[in-house]
């Protein structure tokens, strides 16, 4: 597998995992009290890890664009001409 790929794996894993770890406690609740007490875990999770996952999402997106392979059907009329 190429870099471009792993990250593009990665990426997906960050954003799942944030999924699962802000969701997660909500989900796992038995019953009204463990769900809504679930909820407010999730939720004071949530917003703590969200700058973090935000700048690791933009980080990531860089780094996948970056790493992206050439193609040279990019601009065909400018290769035509030379």
């Amino acid at each position: 597998m190429s870099t471009n790929s792993w990250l593009r794996v990665i990426l997906a894993i960050w954003v799942i995992g944030f999924l699962v770890i802000a969701c997660g406690p909500a989900l796992a609740g038995d019953g009204i009290v463990g769900t809504l007490a679930g909820g407010a875990i999730g939720l004071v999770l949530g917003s703590v890890l969200l700058v973090p996952w935000l700048l690791g999402v933009g980080v990531l997106l860089v780094l996948i664009r970056l790493t992206n392979p050439a193609r040279d059907d990019r601009y065909p009329r400018l290769r035509d001409r030379r």
